[in-house]
């Protein structure tokens, strides 16, 4: 029984590792290139998210209603690389209003109809920042940064929580995160961060750095619990099977969006 239970986790521990270098591959590209296939990612990205947000949150709704809410995400979220960042944060609260307001989903009920709001805002404006976050001086480093920690983190997570085990540590929302795992992938994913940091900047001190790197990291975690929260008060245990190793998009969307909005703070500060 135990060999067969630590065979599962090496192979589930060896898909969440080759699922996360593929992305990040795919992800680098579109980091660091600026043509249409490179934004072509970020928009099918964010199609994947809202069908996914719309399957789990959306019951008993036409699917008519479905392709709706991605094209408004999508159409907002290709409107933001035409224009400059403050009319694509206007654009975006217009177009949230809209949803609000009913005018459009006229026929889902209002405890329904809240969650399209929450991710049509969640889905686009992390992506609104990383086309802002990418153009400017170096944006295209720091969103790589950011994703070291965040996959490191995560990657670390897992690893040391199956090695080491333990109380978990919200058993309620996320019953496979453990204080080990969490505090030792925290750590782990922000110590990378503070080497990249060194290598590619060098314009803070370490303490600075890690502190910075700490912080992205925490609040990558927090993203994480909420989204897992979602998913347990809708009966969900993946958003979808789409990734090996991860579940769906909004499983691994989760900590970067919180991520992103986190680095266009420290970016405009810092």
């Amino acid at each position: 029984m135990d060999l067969d239970k630590n065979k599962f986790i090496s192979n589930n521990f060896f898909k969440r590792v080759t699922t996360a270098i593929f992305l990040l591959v795919i992800y680098f590209y579109s980091t660091f290139y600026n043509n249409f296939s490179s934004k072509l990612i970020i928009y099918l990205t964010s199609i994947i998210l809202s069908y996914e947000w719309f399957s789990i949150t959306q019951r008993n709704v036409k699917k008519n209603y479905l392709y709706i809410f991605i094209i408004f995400v999508l159409f907002n979220v290709f409107f933001s690389t035409l224009t400059n960042f403050f009319f694509s944060i206007l654009f975006s609260i217009i177009l949230s209003l809209l949803i609000f307001s009913k005018l459009i989903f006229n026929k889902i009920k209002n405890d329904d109809l809240i969650w399209l709001f929450y991710g049509f805002i969640y889905i686009s404006i992390p992506l609104i920042v990383f086309f802002e976050i990418k153009n400017e001086e170096n944006g295209n480093y720091y969103i790589l940064w950011l994703l070291s920690i965040i996959c490191s983190t995560d990657i670390f997570s897992f690893l040391f929580g199956n090695l080491i085990k333990g109380p978990r540590i919200f058993p309620k929302i996320s019953p496979s995160k453990t204080y080990s795992g969490t505090i030792l992938g925290i750590i782990s994913g922000s110590c990378l961060g503070v080497v990249f940091f060194e290598i590619f900047f060098n314009s803070l001190s370490i303490l600075n750095i890690f502190v910075l790197s700490v912080s992205v990291s925490l609040i990558s975690f927090i993203g994480d619990l909420l989204i897992s929260k979602l998913k347990r008060k809708f009966n969900k245990k993946d958003s979808s099977n789409i990734l090996p190793g991860h579940g769906g998009f909004l499983d691994r969307y989760d900590s970067i969006s919180f991520g992103l909005i986190a680095l266009f703070f420290i970016q405009y500060f810092f």
